[in-house]
């Protein structure tokens, strides 16, 4: 009941749920439309933890992840995220995002799933719906939804071949010799980017983010990588992709030859000797250098040479299965491709062998 005060006011008080809420007004009126908006506004409140958009939900499963995961890894799930959420549901007139968290079926996962699938590789959009997974997973965990439709869909299978294998695979000796002894990958401004992912097993951002004060004592230190932002644009990070992934690679007399290539090519290219705190490898127009940058180059390259394109990161697995069949110690490669542990590294080019 109101009760009007000293001051001429007036002042109600009400309990939601065991919690008391107080409402100030000049008269009745005003303290009735206070008290209706205050109602909206804890069931609002109350519907949002209890039965949350899926954008609601992720959100908030977001910030609770924050400080267990790296915040790299944060932004580019977000990324990630804010593909799947913006993908339109026919069926409920709206984007897959302002869905009830409890009301999402396998139908409308798979409206996600061959929206995704127009414009990216099918491991790609089996990546994306695995993360929708892990986020309904937890919620299911929290009791916010009481099943997950996300056990019902399955992976997509890669109809061509030669796409699938583009990651992971391992160019042949012949390949890697059409390649590398081609004129035109001998022309190329990226060279000595190439022979440098072959030569060290070394990841693209890794690649990218070296610097002349990294390499020393005989070692290549890596101690960084290139990463994205919430805006898509890329930098270096502070870290390394894991921790295992901060490691040392010895330094060959072979790249130490690339180095010194290089060198002269950043000198030439900037008119200036270079200083230990540059950049190793930069795009020609002297930005970031990027896996899409060198995987364009590529794709001419192999077009020239008549191999079966690749990405840059067949470079690393080639570097391994070429360290496998010259008798390397597995641990000692494992190490030196910073893999967490010795399966990672033999589950994914272990296999490489049988394409040799």
């Amino acid at each position: 009941m109101a009760k009007k005060r000293a001051d001429g006011n007036y002042k109600k008080s009400f309990t939601v749920d065991g919690k008391r809420y107080y409402i100030y007004g000049k008269n009745p009126k005003e303290l009735f439309e206070k008290e209706i908006a205050k109602r909206n506004e804890i069931e609002q409140r109350f519907e949002q933890r209890n039965n949350p958009t899926f954008s609601q939900y992720y959100e908030r499963w977001t910030d609770a992840r924050r400080g267990t995961i790296k915040e790299n890894t944060i932004r580019g799930q977000l990324g990630v995220y804010g593909v799947i959420s913006s993908v339109y549901i026919p069926s409920a007139s709206r984007t897959f995002g302002e869905l009830k968290i409890k009301e999402i079926t396998i139908d409308d996962l798979r409206v996600v799933s061959s929206d995704l699938l127009k414009s990216r590789k099918a491991r790609t959009v089996n990546d994306y719906m695995a993360h929708i997974n892990h986020c309904m997973r937890d919620a299911l965990k929290e009791r916010v939804i009481d099943y997950n439709p996300c056990i019902l869909l399955k992976n997509l299978k890669d109809t061509d071949e030669a796409a699938r294998d583009t990651c992971h695979r391992a160019l042949s000796l012949e390949e890697q010799k059409a390649f590398f002894e081609c004129d035109r990958c001998k022309s190329s401004y990226y060279y000595n980017v190439l022979r440098f992912a072959i030569c060290t097993g070394m990841r693209s951002g890794e690649i990218g983010a070296l610097r002349y004060s990294d390499i020393r004592q005989g070692m290549i230190h890596v101690e960084r990588t290139i990463t994205r932002t919430e805006s898509g644009s890329h930098v270096i990070g502070e870290d390394a992709k894991t921790k295992a992934g901060r490691r040392v690679i010895p330094v060959t007399p072979q790249i130490e030859s690339i180095l010194e290539e290089q060198s002269k090519l950043n000198a030439n290219m900037d008119g200036r000797l270079v200083t230990m705190n540059e950049l190793v490898f930069r795009a020609y127009e002297r930005g970031l250098l990027t896996a899409s940058i060198i995987d364009r180059d590529i794709r001419r390259i192999c077009k020239k040479c008549k191999v079966t394109p690749f990405s840059m990161h067949a470079l690393r697995a080639t570097f391994a299965t070429r360290a496998i069949e010259s008798g390397m110690n597995p641990k000692t490669l494992q190490e030196i491709l910073g893999h967490s542990n010795f399966n990672i590294t033999m589950s994914l080019y272990g296999h490489c062998l049988e394409n040799t």
